[in-house]
């Protein structure tokens, strides 16, 4: 299973990378929208983790260019604070699950057992 996780905290997204790999996942990672794009085409995910606040673009401008690059991507949404309009939208995009930093690692071991097949993550 190919994991993007986009996120401009490098600590977090190699922190967050490290911890889906122990999973069983293969992931790429990317600091930005425009780099996440560049890396979406070539590594073809099934599914994205997006930090809603980047540099270049925000996660959900985001999401809408890559839905138009593969309409069937699945997604969680990261965000360092609730915000129902954010989360109201995300939704209307399809996202899976909406997170609130600082991620919950155990959150998110449920969520993939969740959403992932059983051969695609170790448990």
């Amino acid at each position: 299973m190919n994991v993007l996780i986009v996120d401009d905290e490098v600590e977090a997204a190699n922190f967050f990378s490290g911890f889906l790999r122990r999973l069983g996942l293969n992931v790429e990672k990317a600091s930005c929208g425009q780099e996440a794009l560049k890396l979406f085409s070539s590594y073809k995910p099934e599914w994205v983790f997006l930090d809603f606040k980047m540099s270049d673009m925000n996660g959900l401008e985001l999401l809408k260019k890559m839905k138009e690059m593969d309409a069937g991507i699945k997604a969680i949404l990261i965000s360092g604070r609730e915000d129902n309009s954010i989360r109201d939208e995300a939704q209307a995009l399809g996202v899976s699950d909406y997170l609130i930093k600082p991620i919950d690692l155990e959150k998110i071991h449920g969520i993939i057992r969740k959403y992932i097949p059983e051969q695609n993550a170790t448990n």
